[in-house]
């Protein structure tokens, strides 16, 4: 099908009988350059060989604009929508020949392998809670990368100190470098988004935090920065001792702190040998 198409894509969902749902946040991508850029950027960034499953996990492919570049790469893909009437626009196009796993991403990723990557287009009202959910999962997934609302990136982003700096930049900066890689404007999507949007890449650190650590981090940011103009002597109470133990000035706002520092704190408190030694964090750098 033509993807670039606005009347092409009208008549697809009419004769599927597919109503766009708001609560689904579908924006079809209607430019060639634009998915050819993104799919060349993802072959750039995977690992090869794909580790884990050896599988590239799609989230969210909608008609297959982005899918399509990603099956020019010739690796197992699998594909995850929520929206049943796409599921068969997708069976129709490409068979059995993908897997497609329906439902809510965040249920139905549960209890498969860990992907060698993960990409896609997602929903801006979902992706603040789709992300950390995969980090939290504890699923060791080498290379991710998104299309999000310009403004998730910017917090993805953040340095510690700044407005966006949040309990997700900590989160996910914890796990991954992350990278803006460019922007994308509004006029390239149909429905056109009232925001702009931008492809963001997350390549995963070596030796990542354990899954009780990043429970333990998750914990921390939440307090944290639920008060965030608020010193941690007044947000962390409980662990006053642990932030003495580690060399973190109980002075500090959270939005003075390394993602390194929170990690510090955190496989300090969940008892990792050796967490807060020998290098003390007085000033949060």
């Amino acid at each position: 099908m033509n993807h670039n198409s606005i009347s092409e894509i009208r008549d697809l969902l009419d004769r599927h009988e597919i109503g766009l749902k708001k609560r689904f946040g579908q924006n079809f991508l209607i430019d060639s350059a634009t998915r050819h850029r993104i799919g060349s950027l993802i072959a750039q960034v995977l690992p090869r060989p794909l580790p884990g499953s050896g599988e590239i996990w799609e989230i969210g492919p909608g008609l297959g604009a982005l899918t399509d570049e990603l099956r020019a790469l010739e690796l197992p893909l699998r594909l995850f929508e929520i929206d049943r009437g796409v599921i068969r626009v997708l069976r129709e196009r490409y068979g059995e020949d993908l897997p497609i796993e329906g439902g809510d991403f965040l249920d139905t990723f549960r209890g498969l392998p860990a992907p060698g990557a993960i990409v896609g287009n997602l929903p801006y009202h979902s992706a603040g809670a789709m992300v950390p959910r995969i980090v939290e999962s504890g699923l060791a997934v080498p290379v991710m990368v998104f299309l999000l609302q310009s403004e998730m990136v910017d917090r993805l982003v953040s340095p510690r100190g700044c407005k966006t700096y949040s309990a997700l930049s900590v989160l996910v900066q914890s796990h991954y470098q992350v990278e803006r890689a460019f922007l994308v404007p509004a006029g390239v999507f149909y429905p056109r988004p009232q925001v702009g949007s931008a492809v963001a890449v997350l390549r995963e650190l070596p030796h990542r935090p354990s899954r009780e650590v990043t429970e333990q981090i998750s914990l921390l940011t939440r307090e944290a920065f639920g008060q965030r103009r608020k010193t941690l002597r007044n947000t962390w109470k409980a662990w006053l001792p642990a932030l003495e133990e580690c060399g973190i000035d109980p002075g500090l706002r959270p939005e003075e702190l390394q993602p390194e520092t929170f990690r510090l704190l955190a496989e300090h408190l969940r008892g990792v040998p050796g967490a807060g030694q020998p290098r003390a964090v007085r000033d949060g750098r």
